[in-house]
């Protein structure tokens, strides 16, 4: 009796270490088809919709990229010691301000001079880092390497067309280079490609998918981004083509302003305040109110 309870254990206990072994097997398999179930959804092909749209006529010039607010931030400072270079200079003031300047005591002129530099895409370029610069080259050669694929450089950025329509562009938002792709960006949603939707400005309606180079991966993905869109044109490689070298030196915005790749912008900020004497209970009176009270003493 006693050796058949034992069996019986035994067996319920080798039961068990089997069941356990069977679920963590289980598990394991769930686990790894999960990850490649998350790699093939992050490696599939984006869907490409291209929404080139050529310009009403050939002179239509083209929209102004909106300034980044962090490089706007960046590039504007106060002027307190140095002499601003004004392009233009203020108008003088009239008799009339003048005399009631040194009649009237009780106002005040204060202000400062805002300065801010207005950088060309060819500026910007030149002042980026020479990893950037790279990637500037590599990009450029990938699009230029397509038949009829032309490029324009205009001061806020580099327009790549085809005909008259625009494919790509690059431009430079704070420090980093950035691709604009004409494609819809809810075809890339769930890939590897971060691609940022800018389609609300106008000045970026037609190449709406931006895409921010900020590594030789990023760089790698750009060419990749470049090749499914000229496939989706039906645009062959240039036989013939042969790459060239973009490089551009670094130089100081000082020496790019004697060049005209930069404006130094310089705004007045001036205001007139008037001054009147606070009483120990912090409110201001006038002179009036001076005159009254020492009326009310006297008496």
């Amino acid at each position: 009796m006693l050796n058949l309870l034992a069996v019986a254990d035994l067996s319920n206990k080798t039961l068990q270490f089997i069941l356990l072994i069977v679920l963590i097997v289980m598990i394991v398999l769930l686990a790894v088809l999960g990850i490649v179930f998350i790699v093939a959804l992050r490696k599939r092909a984006p869907v490409i919709k291209v929404v080139m749209a050529p310009p009403a006529a050939d002179s239509l010039p083209e929209p102004e990229e909106e300034d980044d607010p962090e490089e706007e931030q960046a590039a504007t400072e106060t002027v307190e010691e140095e002499t601003p270079i004004v392009e233009s200079a203020p108008a003088p003031a009239s008799e009339e301000e003048i005399k009631e300047t040194e009649d009237d005591p009780e106002y005040v002129t204060e202000g400062k001079d805002s300065v801010r530099y207005d950088r060309s895409h060819t500026a910007k370029l030149i002042q980026l880092k020479d990893e950037s610069k790279e990637w500037y080259g590599q990009i450029k050669n990938e699009l230029l390497s397509y038949e009829r694929v032309k490029s324009r450089i205009s001061w806020k950025r580099e327009t790549f067309r085809i005909g008259r329509s625009a494919v790509a562009r690059l431009i430079v938002r704070g420090k980093t280079l950035c691709l604009l792709l004409a494609v819809e960006p809810s075809g890339f949603a769930g890939t590897k490609y971060a691609v940022e939707d800018v389609s609300a400005s106008a000045a970026t309606a037609d190449t709406p998918s931006l895409y921010r180079i900020k590594g030789n991966r990023r760089a790698k993905y750009a060419k990749e981004l470049i090749d499914a869109v000229m496939k989706e044109l039906a645009v062959r490689k240039a036989p013939d083509f042969e790459p060239q070298d973009y490089y551009m030196a670094y130089e100081g915005t000082m020496g790019l302003m004697e060049k005209g790749l930069v404006k130094r912008v310089v705004t007045n900020s001036s205001r007139t305040f008037e001054i009147r004497e606070v009483t120990e209970k912090g409110s201001a009176s006038s002179a009036d109110d001076d005159v009254a009270a020492n009326t009310d003493t006297e008496a």
